[in-house]
C-alpha cells in the first residue's frame, strides 16, 4: 500500500485563529478594487507628489546636545525606556523613496499589512523596539494633565513662554533658536532636560508634516520623561506608520499633494533587514551602538527591472541572527519554553508578550488596529487562520489604551527557540491560495513572477497530498499515480485488492513474500520497507497453505491464522490502535493545548471576545503535518 509520510509537528499558533473556514469569521483580504495597484509612471508620479519628515537627521547642534544630556540623564532615560531610541535618532538612514513606494505598493489598509504572493508580512511593535529602541511597555502617551504636580506645572508655563519668545511671525520656532534658548543657559538649566526632550520628540519621534518646529503638543510627554516615567511611545510611532501608509492608498482621490509625518526610515531600514536581495551592505556597528546604526551608510539604490522590485527571500526573523557587537533581546532564546506572566518576569519578556497580542494602537488624537495574529511566523510561531477581530464601535484615545494596557499577569507566554523553523497549516494554504488569487492582478501576479509560481505549485502539491489522506480515510486505494478506486467496503477485499498488486517472492523455506510495488508517484515520500515505527504492522502470507502471521515493530509474532482470521485481527488492532490515539490526543489537549488566555477583549469588542489570548499550543496540521494514523505494511 502506497503512503505518504506524514511529519508530526507540536505548533503554536497565535491567537485569535480559526481552525476551519467553517469554525468562525477569517480576516480575509478585501477585493482587487480597494487597493493601490500602479503602473511604473504612476509610481514615480507618487514619488513626486509625497513629501515626508520621517527621515530627519540630526544636525551637529543636536548631536552635541544629546552627549551631554546623556552624560548627565542616562540613568533616567533608562528609566524611562528611552536611551536607544534617543541614540536612534542621531543616525543619517539615505533615503531611497521609490524603494519604499514599491512596498507601499503591497499595503493594505483593512489588515494592516503587505501582501504578497507567497503571504502577509507588516511592521510590528517589534520592528519598533529593536530598530527604533522606542518602548512598548509604560503608560499612555496622552495622560491627563491633572496628574500633574505643582512642580510639574510650572515646567509647563516655562516650556510655553520659551516657545512664545522664540516664535517667529509664521508661527514656527526653529530647533537653532530652542538650542540657543535652553543649551548651556545657566538662567534655564533647571528645564533644560525638559527642553532637550522637547526638541527630540517634535522633530525625532512626532515631527510636523508641514515644517520644522517645537509643538506645544509634547509638552507634558517632555516633562513626565524627564522625570523617569516610562512611556510606550512604540504604540503612537507605529500607529502614526499604518495611518500614514493608508493615506498613500487614497492619493489619487485627492488633488493635494501627500504629506507624510511617521517616521518612515523605519519602513526603509525594516526592508533592508528583511529582504536581503535588494538590501545594501550593512556597515558592522561598534559596541554600544543601536540595530539601526548598520544602515547609516552611504545611499546606494537598487537594482530594478522595469522600475520594479521583486520582493522574494523574506527573513522571518532576523533579529534572531548574531550580529557581531549588537546582542538580540533576551526573548530569542535557544530553546523554546513556556513563562508566566507576572511582576518578577524580566520586562523584555513582558514586551515580547505585548508584541503578540491584537490591539488597538492610540496615536495622538487617532486609532488604528494591530494584527500580528496575521504574521505569526515574524513571532517564531506557525500560522492558521486568522480569526476577524471586530469591535460594535470607534474607540477612543483612552479606550483604545485601556484596551492595548490590559494587565497581563498570571498568563502563560510561550516564547519560541530563536533557531525555529516555522510553518503553516493546510488548511491555510489552501485559503491564501484562493485569497491571493482575488486579490492580485494578474499584471501583478506576472511581474512577481517566481515567488506567485513557487507559491501555486506548493499549494497545489500540499492539496494532492491533503486529497491522498482524505481517500485513504474513506478507505479508498490509491494507485502509484495519485486516482483512486472504488470505495472499499471490508478490510478483507482491501487486502485482497493489495495482495494482487504485490509482487511475490519465494523464499527458501517455500513462503511467499509480498513485497512493494516499485512504481512510485512524484510525491511519495513513504519510508522503505527495513524502516519501521511504533505504529506499523506486518503480515506474512503463504498463499500456498493459505494461512499468515502479523508481526508488530517489536518483533512479536501473532499464530498463524486465515485469511479471514487475518483482518478481524487486523480490524481489532485498528480500532484499538485508533482509540487509543484518541485517548492519548484528548491527554494532550488537556497538558499542552493550554491556551494562554491573555486578556478578553472589552464591552466595545465583538463577538470572538472568548479568542484574544496569544499563543496556543497544539498538536495540528502544519504543511503537510496530519493527525498520526496507523499504517499498514504489507512484506
Amino acid at each position: 500500500m502506497d503512503s505518504v509520510t506524514e511529519n508530526h509537528k507540536d505548533a503554536c499558533f497565535l491567537k485569535p485563529s480559526v481552525t476551519s473556514i467553517d469554525d468562525g469569521p477569517i480576516a480575509k483580504l478585501p477585493p482587487r478594487g480597494q487597493r493601490l495597484s500602479l503602473c511604473s509612471t504612476e509610481l514615480d508620479d507618487l514619488s513626486r507628489e509625497i513629501s515626508t519628515t520621517g527621515f530627519r537627521s540630526a544636525n551637529r547642534d543636536f548631536t552635541t546636545w544629546v552627549k551631554k544630556m546623556e552624560a548627565l540623564h542616562e540613568p533616567i532615560w533608562r528609566k524611562a525606556g528611552i536611551f536607544e531610541a534617543i541614540q536612534a535618532s542621531v543616525y543619517k538612514i539615505p533615503k531611497d523613496q521609490s524603494l519604499v513606494l514599491s512596498l507601499v505598493e503591497k499595503w493594505c489598509s483593512q489588515t494592516k499589512s503587505f501582501v504578497f504572493p507567497w503571504g502577509e508580512a507588516t511592521i510590528t511593535l517589534e520592528d519598533v523596539m529593536l530598530l527604533l529602541g522606542f518602548s512598548v511597555l509604560g503608560s499612555s502617551v496622552s495622560a491627563p494633565l491633572d496628574s500633574f504636580s505643582l512642580e510639574m506645572r510650572d515646567v509647563l508655563e516655562k516650556l510655553k513662554k520659551g516657545r512664545e519668545e522664540n516664535c517667529s511671525s509664521d508661527g514656527c520656532v526653529s530647533q537653532k533658536s530652542w538650542i540657543s534658548s535652553f543649551m548651556n543657559r545657566d538662567d534655564e538649566k533647571k528645564i533644560e532636560h525638559e527642553a532637550f526632550l522637547t526638541l527630540w520628540l517634535s522633530n525625532y519621534v512626532f515631527p510636523d508634516a508641514y515644517r520644522l518646529s517645537i509643538s506645544k503638543n509634547v509638552f507634558p510627554l517632555a516633562v513626565r520623561l524627564a522625570r523617569g516615567e516610562r512611556v510606550a511611545l512604540a504604540p503612537a510611532v507605529l500607529a502614526s506608520l499604518y495611518r500614514d501608509l493608508s493615506r498613500i492608498h487614497g492619493f489619487r482621490k485627492s488633488d493635494n499633494k501627500v504629506k507624510l509625518e511617521s517616521l518612515f526610515k523605519l519602513v526603509q531600514v525594516w526592508i533592508w533587514e528583511r529582504f536581503s536581495s535588494i538590501s545594501p551592505h550593512a556597515r558592522e556597528i561598534k559596541n554600544g551602538e543601536p540595530r539601526i546604526a548598520r544602515w547609516s551608510i552611504r545611499k546606494k539604490k537598487c537594482e530594478r527591472n522595469d522600475g520594479r522590485l521583486s520582493f522574494d527571500g523574506f527573513e522571518w526573523r532576523p533579529y534572531g541572527k548574531t550580529i557581531r557587537n549588537w546582542n538580540p533581546p533576551k526573548f530569542y532564546v535557544e530553546e523554546g519554553k513556556w513563562l508566566s506572566v507576572d511582576e518578577s518576569l524580566d520586562d523584555e519578556f513582558v514586551s515580547f508578550a505585548r508584541c503578540l497580542r491584537v490591539a488597538k494602537l492610540g496615536g495622538i488624537g487617532f486609532v488604528e488596529d494591530y494584527y500580528p495574529n496575521r504574521v505569526a511566523m515574524q513571532f517564531g510561531l506557525d500560522q492558521d487562520l486568522p480569526r476577524l477581530v471586530t469591535y460594535l464601535s470607534d474607540l477612543t484615545e483612552k479606550e483604545a489604551w485601556d484596551d492595548y494596557n490590559k494587565s497581563l499577569d498570571g498568563e502563560k507566554l510561550y516564547v519560541p527557540s530563536r533557531l525555529t523553523t516555522t510553518s503553516v497549516t493546510a488548511r491555510y494554504q489552501e485559503w491564501w491560495l484562493k485569497s491571493i488569487s482575488k486579490f492580485l492582478s494578474s499584471e501583478e501576479t506576472n511581474r512577481d513572477g517566481d515567488a506567485s509560481r513557487n507559491v501555486q505549485a506548493k499549494l497545489q502539491r500540499s492539496r494532492k497530498r491533503r486529497e491522498a489522506r482524505a481517500e485513504k480515510k474513506k478507505g479508498k486505494v490509491g494507485d502509484c499515480g495519485g486516482s483512486s478506486s472504488r470505495e472499499v467496503m471490508t478490510l478483507s477485499e482491501l487486502f485482497q485488492k493489495e495482495l494482487g498488486k504485490r509482487t511475490h517472492e519465494e523464499d527458501d523455506d517455500g513462503n511467499i513474500r509480498v513485497a512493494e510495488s516499485r512504481k512510485k508517484s512524484k510525491g511519495d515520500v513513504s519510508e522503505s520497507v527495513g524502516k519501521r515505527s511504533d505504529d506499523e504492522v506486518y503480515v506474512r502470507y503463504d498463499v500456498k497453505k493459505g494461512v499468515g502471521k502479523i508481526e508488530d515493530c517489536g518483533g512479536l509474532t501473532s499464530r498463524e491464522m486465515t485469511l479471514s482470521e487475518l483482518y478481524q485481527e487486523l480490524a481489532k488492532r485498528t480500532s484499538e490502535h485508533l482509540r487509543n490515539e484518541r485517548c492519548k490526543r484528548a491527554r494532550e489537549d488537556d497538558v499542552n493545548g493550554t491556551i494562554a488566555e491573555m486578556t478578553k477583549s472589552g464591552n466595545k469588542t465583538g463577538g470572538d471576545t472568548s479568542e484574544s489570548g496569544l499563543v496556543q499550543k497544539v498538536v495540528s496540521e502544519v504543511e503537510t503535518v496530519a493527525t498520526q494514523e496507523t499504517r499498514l505494511f504489507f512484506v
